[in-house]
């Protein structure tokens, strides 16, 4: 389905960073204009300052080993974060047991690589890194682009340029090793600064996003009736 928006629509992901000096630049970041949603270990969740309040467990393949295991660290993380509706998994093809996360609240799975199955009944607007893979649950694809050549660049930004409307950016502030890159983060929050600054993009937190498909508002109007059928 082909949906028309008003303003592309962004969000910004970034593991917890370890350094304190870090620590105190995002949340100034965060508190100040657009939401972040950072994620990591349960414990270094718990010893992020209280300011931050977008949150998205980290999950490890031993830790989805088994569905015993699974919901376990599901209820850990749920005694810290009562409102946790995200969890990071490197591939979410591993990760099998979709009714127990919708059960425990879960709705949105940040990954790597999709899996193989989608839901036919909740069609993902055309060219967005998301799909839904059971009724109440979304995947959605990091966005970690590899620094590129002056060419690639220009190519990128052509492809930029021809982009339609409301489409949808990941931007994940992680390194090649999947830590907070402070490099990273800065330019991404400078960029997007710059584009609300402008009033050109909405900017939305992880667990934000299945409601957000959902509304009304940010839903576009189907470019034909066939295409809606």
């Amino acid at each position: 389905m082909e949906y028309q928006s008003l303003s592309d629509t962004h969000i910004v992901c970034a593991p917890v960073p370890v350094d304190n000096r870090h620590l105190e630049t995002v949340v100034d970041v965060q508190t100040r204009e657009f939401p972040i949603s950072w994620y990591g270990t349960l414990d270094t969740l718990e010893n992020m300052p209280l300011a931050i309040e977008t949150v998205c467990l980290e999950m490890h393949l031993k830790d989805i080993a088994s569905k015993h295991r699974f919901r376990m660290k599901l209820h850990s993380a749920r005694r810290s974060f009562p409102n946790l509706k995200t969890i990071v998994a490197p591939k979410a093809g591993r990760v099998h047991y979709h009714d127990l996360l919708v059960e425990e609240g879960i709705s949105v799975i940040l990954t790597q690589s999709y899996s193989t199955t989608s839901s036919p009944r909740r069609p993902t607007p055309m060219g967005w890194p998301c799909r839904n893979v059971q009724w109440g649950l979304w995947e959605v694809s990091r966005d970690t682009p590899k620094q590129q050549g002056r060419i690639q660049n220009l190519w990128s930004s052509m492809a930029r340029k021809r982009e339609r409307p409301g489409t949808l950016r990941i931007w994940d502030a992680a390194s090649e090793k999947g830590t907070y890159d402070h490099k990273k983060f800065c330019g991404a929050t400078r960029r997007i600064h710059k584009l609300v600054s402008k009033k050109s993009v909405t900017v939305i937190s992880l667990d934000q996003l299945p409601e957000f498909i959902s509304s009304t508002s940010s839903r576009a109007v189907p470019t034909s009736i066939l295409k809606a059928a």
